[in-house]
């Protein structure tokens, strides 16, 4: 009987630097999935050096992918040119000396709904050209470029233009600042690990949107998406368009291979790579809210979810171990501005700790003069758990030891009603907590792509 073998397949990804790339996981896991026996590795090319190590590459790789900063200096080496790759004007993906672009594909596969909308890109850099460019195949009404550097922003203007498409231009700098778009598609790295405290867009022009999405895959949710998902818009980060452009390369290099056979496995990806993202690039997530929303225990039951990925922590816990008294005996021996100013010591200490963690925050901490700015500054993203003040007193039921009750229940309500709005302000995930706990953990892990797709 003979014996047929089972090729081997070489594939990989050429640029300089590479860093932390998710590539190779992603595609191992893609040709897991499929049945493809094969390794996909990096390989670190100064754009100096590109000259010498490409011909070999070409020959002994099955298919590489090309990112930063070869995606247009690549382009003389190749055989040819696929029609993707002509028309994004850049390279990521090379198989038999051709080159394709597979980012468009990543980007459509994600179901940003665009066809007669107006659609706002912000960037210009190449991942910017690419969602201009679908937008427009799309069908959008309109589309405005908001950028900083003018000269490129031109340039994507006329690259898309030249593709037959005219409804497109440059935002002014009236519009940099108070346009309303129905779509937001961000390009830039604003909000970008380790700097995650950014938003590329203002607060107005997110509530006016209809959908948003945001290239940035890591953290997998960044503040422009969680602030969207809290006022009900659909949005999406980049995780997705990096897993399908990825996805669209195997399928370019394996033609045979019928990879909707293994489409419930395929869809199991995404969400190992979220987990991944997070045990590479430590990230902080603050839980603020009125007394009895649920912080400690919702934080609690996030962090055994994902096992040893986000270490929780009570802030309150840290404060007494502290001071080596309870927060009501601070309160009363020391008056509540001595609490506040070991509060914000701490929490200062907590974000800028190694490791990932979530952190229940008192109920005001968050809510003081200045606290906002510090914690976005330091990269933390804040969640906030929104429960009506009838609930919240249900829940505390008998515990009259808690500082701020002592003056009774008209003035726990006014409290919690000067609060409410300032919570509402710093977060950046908000979540309607008078649920089941259940269902609130569920919201959470599904924000950052946490839980896996149900079937």
């Amino acid at each position: 009987m003979t014996v047929i073998k089972k090729r081997f397949h070489r594939y990989g990804l050429i640029g300089h630097p590479l860093g932390h790339s998710l590539s190779p996981l992603i595609h191992q896991r893609i040709m897991e999935a499929a049945g493809i026996d094969g390794k996909y590795q990096l390989y670190d090319i100064a754009p100096e050096r590109l000259g010498d190590e490409l011909p070999h590459l070409l020959k002994s790789l099955d298919g590489f992918n090309c990112t930063i900063p070869h995606k247009l200096t690549i382009i003389p080496y190749l055989r040819d040119l696929a029609p993707s790759a002509r028309l994004y004007g850049a390279v990521n993906t090379v198989f038999s000396g051709h080159g394709h672009n597979t980012d468009g594909a990543g980007f459509a596969a994600c179901g940003v709904d665009m066809a007669g909308r107006h659609v706002c890109v912000t960037g210009s850099g190449g991942v910017s050209r690419v969602l201009a460019m679908e937008a427009a195949r799309a069908g959008a009404a309109q589309i405005v470029v908001d950028a900083r550097n003018q000269r490129s922003a031109d340039a994507l203007v006329n690259h898309v233009r030249a593709a037959g498409y005219d409804a497109i231009r440059t935002a002014t700098t009236h519009e940099t600042k108070d346009s309303i778009s129905d779509v937001i598609l961000n390009g830039t790295p604003v909000g970008m690990w380790p700097n995650a405290g950014g938003l590329s867009v203002s607060m107005r022009r997110i509530r006016q949107a209809q959908a948003v999405f945001d290239t940035i895959y890591n953290p997998t949710a960044t503040r422009l998406v969680l602030k969207a998902k809290s006022q009900g818009i659909p949005a999406m980060g980049g995780l997705r368009m990096l897993f399908e452009q990825a996805l669209a390369a195997q399928r370019i290099w394996n033609p045979t291979i019928d990879f909707d056979r293994a489409k419930e496995q395929l869809s199991r990806i995404p969400c190992g790579l979220a987990r991944e993202v997070l045990r590479k690039s430590p990230i902080k997530l603050l839980l603020t809210g009125f007394m009895g929303s649920g912080k400690s225990y919702i934080g609690r039951q996030v962090s055994m979810t994902l096992g040893g990925d986000l270490p929780f922590v009570d802030l309150d816990a840290v404060v007494a171990q502290r001071a080596g008294k309870s927060i009501s005996q601070i309160f009363a021996a020391e008056g509540e501005a001595a609490f506040r100013a070991l509060e914000r010591q701490c929490l200062l200490e907590q974000l800028h700790a190694s490791g990932s963690t979530i952190i229940a925050t008192g109920g005001g901490a968050l809510v003081q003069p200045g606290a906002a700015e510090v914690v976005h500054a330091g990269g933390a993203l804040v969640i906030y758990l929104d429960t009506p003040f009838a609930t919240s007193m249900r829940r505390i039921g008998a515990d009259t030891a808690r500082p701020l009750l002592q003056s009774g229940l008209l003035q726990a309500k006014a409290l919690y009603e000067s609060r409410r709005p300032l919570y509402e302000e710093v977060a950046d995930l908000t979540v309607q907590a008078d649920q089941q706990a259940i269902l609130i953990v569920k919201t959470i892990l599904s924000a950052f792509g946490w839980n896996q797709p149900q079937h």
